[in-house]
């Protein structure tokens, strides 16, 4: 399957790491979430990847309690240490990626310029578009097609801009674990990797809406034709369901989370019904309040399909919605987002085209979606410049 171009190298960040002109060395893929850290392993064998490792831990304390920056850190290092141990991971060039408000995604018309021009001039031409002092950032851009607009020939561009301090936390993280940083890339570009490498020829010429629910932020893109052309951050994300609960019934962190897990939203009104008949009304009464963050959600996501649309002259249509991470799995979710925003809805398994089952089969196959990332990760490579 010939894959399109990845946007999100961002090698730039890296280039004081020494790459040496050596055969390619196995790398993994990890995500460092808020919540958890999941490191994945791939192999590529002609066109099919096939899984090695794979594996997720608890990076948070126990109770939820607030962690100052530094233990934060360390204990994403006690996870990721023991993900390795655990599956006896022995490759040391890792790839990790960021998002969140200290990373900025823009989709600019520059003047016609070469790559090699660009380069030299980015850092005057993203200025405007960037809301940060430009010498705190790493800037990294990729040329989509020339365009023409008022009789003048330009050219689509997607500008990234990280925060350095977020980049060297990633880097500090891996490093002191023993590993090598070698890529960092984007939550939402390592998502378009993922989508594209499970979908065939035909499947990648679609247009899917992701949204990727981490705990306190959700990555919401809309991939055509195996690329980003939208790709937003926002903080309606597992945690607001759980604050939701915790607001409303006035209890504490761990029993909120407890009844997020437990309950589901309640979308029929056959679902309804049936609460109301066993007399169940704690069902209806969580149902009423995890509503309220998934409108929230579902109002982001809409604002991202209209926009969408706004930016072409023909009508496009959104063939389906993928949900990933962790917060995917809330029940019901799924089912309340297909009935509002009318497109079908599927929980995204970044492993359903990948190969080695029986390694999958030792895992959880429901929690699969908190993969995505990690998976779109482990897919890119060292050097892997475009």
């Amino acid at each position: 399957m010939n894959l399109p171009p990845q946007i999100a190298q961002l090698v730039e960040l890296l280039k004081n790491i020494k790459m040496p002109f050596s055969k390619p060395k196995e790398v993994v893929g990890i995500d460092i979430g808020n919540y958890s850290i999941k490191i994945v392993q791939m192999k590529l064998s002609g066109d099919k990847w096939s899984l090695e490792k794979f594996g997720v831990a608890l990076a948070t304390n126990p109770d939820q309690s607030e962690t100052t920056p530094i233990e934060k850190r360390q204990l994403a290092v006690e996870a990721i240490k023991k993900i390795i141990n655990e599956q006896k991971i022995t490759a040391k060039d890792a790839i990790t990626s960021v998002s969140g408000n200290s990373v900025i995604v823009r989709y600019v018309k520059f003047p016609k310029l070469t790559q090699e021009q660009l380069s030299k001039t980015i850092q005057f031409e993203a200025e405007p578009f960037i809301p940060f002092p430009i010498a705190d950032v790493n800037i990294s851009f990729q040329i989509l097609g020339d365009i023409t607009e008022d009789g003048s020939q330009k050219m689509e561009t997607i500008l990234v801009a990280a925060k350095k301090e977020i980049i060297q936390n990633k880097i500090d993280i891996l490093t002191e674990v023993g590993l090598r940083p070698v890529v960092v890339d984007v939550d939402s570009f390592a998502l378009e990797n993922s989508i594209s490498v499970n979908a065939s020829e035909e499947e990648i010429k679609n247009v899917y809406l992701v949204i990727n629910i981490g705990v306190a932020t959700t990555n919401i893109s809309i991939i055509e034709n195996g690329t980003s052309r939208v790709v937003r951050d926002v903080f309606i994300a597992s945690s607001s369901f759980t604050k939701a609960i915790q607001r409303n019934l006035q209890i504490d962190w761990k029993q909120s989370e407890e009844k997020k897990l437990k309950f589901s939203i309640l979308v029929t009104p056959e679902e309804k019904e049936k609460a109301l008949a066993d007399g169940n009304d704690e069902a209806l009464q969580l149902s009423t309040i995890l509503i309220s963050p998934a409108r929230e959600l579902v109002a982001e996501c809409q604002r991202s399909i209209d926009f969408y649309q706004t930016q072409s002259t023909e009508e496009k249509k959104i063939n389906k919605v993928y949900l990933c991470g962790g917060g995917a799995l809330k029940k019901g979710l799924d089912k309340y987002i297909e009935s509002q925003v009318r497109i079908p809805v599927e929980i995204c398994n970044p492993f359903s085209k990948i190969a080695n089952p029986e390694i999958l089969a030792a895992g959880d196959g429901t929690k699969f979606s908190q993969y995505a990332v990690a998976v779109g990760l482990a897919t890119r490579k060292r050097g892997d410049v475009r």
